[in-house]
């Protein structure tokens, strides 16, 4: 017979564990010296260990394997394992689709694509629309810095206590440095109010308009196909295009005086309408 030291070397499992497994009636010693309460155990021990180590492995508790222990019923140990096989191997199939998923994510970083799904271009369309108020604010700034003019705007909104209609809108008037500045305008529709620095007019008049779901950084995309749906219909673009955002950072129920983004919307659940002032050609 083996000491407990010895045996734990023999099947590599702590002492401490062991003796916790004797403790619960799990595996017992062959034998306990009455004198100095040293446990010992026989070779048969050896392959008892091995199968408790592999069923533990397979996350089965320890209440079960006792019972898989002390039990004879051979149809029952059957069933309880084919189950535990099909649990793994479920897993093993949801691990190995983390993998692919994680090898395409690879694939993208190494091309520097975006890790975003693709934006969703709806189909163009033409639209009439009215002439609105607009109170605005225009400045040349970081492309990272437009939260902060957004920030900006609805504070000048709340401070003249401007009764907001619509939802925030954007024009890019120019684009700088490789597109990492930009000149651009942002505005929000108000109710009629007395003329006053600011506010102005968006002209009434015929769009080429386009739905875009997907994140800002896609919206190329939709002024693309945009573009080239005005021009195969004959149209020309008649002034500057701006963007509507139906659905985004700001939420739909803002309060004004207490913007708060909406982080608990995804990207790719953005919607950005684009709107460019088109004529027909002559």
């Amino acid at each position: 017979m083996y000491s407990i030291g010895r045996f734990s070397e023999i099947c590599n499992v702590p002492v401490k564990t062991l003796r916790y497994y004797s403790d619960i009636g799990l595996l017992k010693p062959s034998y306990i010296d009455p004198e100095t309460n040293y446990r010992y155990y026989d070779y048969d021990h050896i392959q008892t260990v091995k199968k408790i180590m592999l069923l533990r492995s397979c996350h089965i508790s320890l209440a079960n394997i006792k019972e898989f222990m002390d039990s004879a019923d051979r149809e029952k140990w059957q069933s309880i394992l084919e189950h535990k096989i099909d649990e793994l191997e479920e897993l093993k199939q949801q691990i190995a689709k983390q993998i692919e998923d994680m090898d395409r994510l690879k694939t993208q970083i190494d091309r520097g694509a975006s890790i975003l799904p693709g934006p969703f271009l709806s189909d163009c369309f033409m639209e009439k629309r009215e002439e609105i108020q607009v109170y605005t604010i225009r400045e040349n700034i970081k492309v990272q810095f437009i939260d902060d003019l957004v920030r900006k705007l609805f504070d000048r909104v709340y401070a003249f206590q401007l009764v907001v209609t619509g939802k925030l809108m954007a024009i890019f008037h120019e684009r700088f440095l490789d597109q990492q500045e930009v000149d651009v305008e942002l505005l929000l529709p108000i109710k009629d109010s007395d003329k006053m620095d600011g506010c102005r007019i968006l002209p009434a008049g015929t769009y080429g308009c386009l739905m875009v779901k997907g994140p800002y950084s896609e919206l190329s995309a939709g002024y693309e196909k945009l573009k080239n749906w005005i021009e195969e219909q004959n149209l020309t673009q008649s002034g500057k295009a701006f963007e509507i955002y139906e659905k985004g950072l700001v939420p739909s129920d803002f309060k004004v005086g207490d913007i708060r983004p909406d982080l608990s919307l995804h990207p790719s659940d953005f919607i950005t309408k684009i709107c460019i002032p088109v004529v027909k050609n002559e």
